[in-house]
This record gives structure tokens, sequence and C-alpha cells, in this order.
């Protein structure tokens, strides 16, 4: 099953090119298939947004666009280890690549945008 989730960081607060502005999906569990991040009230090129799951103990970055402000759909994945810690490749040279699995709130922080700035996260889920 595929499920499209849709939240916003919510209004950026602070100063031109300094506002900063974080919102939270509900709690979520499966793999992100693709993520879409729309811009709203025209932020300035500056503007930097991650996209975490907060409850990952590595700390892993799923999206994050630095510096720009166009909308975007991205098909985000993850490098896949060996159970020794071993890159996996398919031919020694090209990596293997597994889609994020997530078990909690996903959290899209926008950073260095203007006062009222925000962006609105749309993300496919398989469960």
């Amino acid at each position: 099953m595929i499920d499209k989730i849709t939240w916003s960081t919510g209004a950026a607060a602070g100063s031109a090119g300094s506002a900063s502005a974080a919102g939270y999906s509900p709690h979520l569990t499966g793999k992100v298939l693709a993520v879409q991040v729309a811009y709203e009230d025209s932020p300035p090129a500056t503007t930097d947004l991650t996209l975490i799951d907060e409850s990952d103990p590595a700390g892993e970055t799923i999206v994050t666009l630095a510096n720009q402000a166009t909308d975007v759909k991205l098909y985000p994945r993850r490098g896949v280890q060996s159970n020794a810690n071993a890159a996996l490749t398919y031919d020694g040279t090209r990596p293997v690549s597994e889609p994020y699995a997530v078990h909690g709130r996903l959290k899209a922080t926008l950073a260095q945008a203007n006062a009222n700035d925000s962006a609105r996260v749309t993300v496919w889920l398989e469960r």
C-alpha cells in the first residue's frame, strides 16, 4: 500500500535571509518512495530545506536542499551495507541503494528564508 502525506513547515520567523521554520508529519512507518517540496511565498535562493526522521538514532538526513527555492520532486535513496559495514555494489563500482525506512514523525526544516516563507512537503510512503 502506498500513502501520500502532505504537511507544511509553517511560516518562517526571523529576519530576511535568516528566518526559519519546522513542521512535522504525523507518525509514519514505511519506506519513503518519493518527496515533493513546494515552496510558498517566494523564498530567496539562499533557502535550505532538510527532511529527517526525528526518531532515527543515527540522525540520517533523507533530503537536503541547499541554497535553492525551486519546487522539486525527488526519489531519495541511501547506500546499502553488508553485515560487515562494507558498501554493497552491483559490480564493484555501482552502489546498491534502497529507500529510507522510517518509523516516527518526519521533520521538515526551512532555514535561511524570509519571514512568512514556507514549504509544503509531500511524501509517498510504502507501507
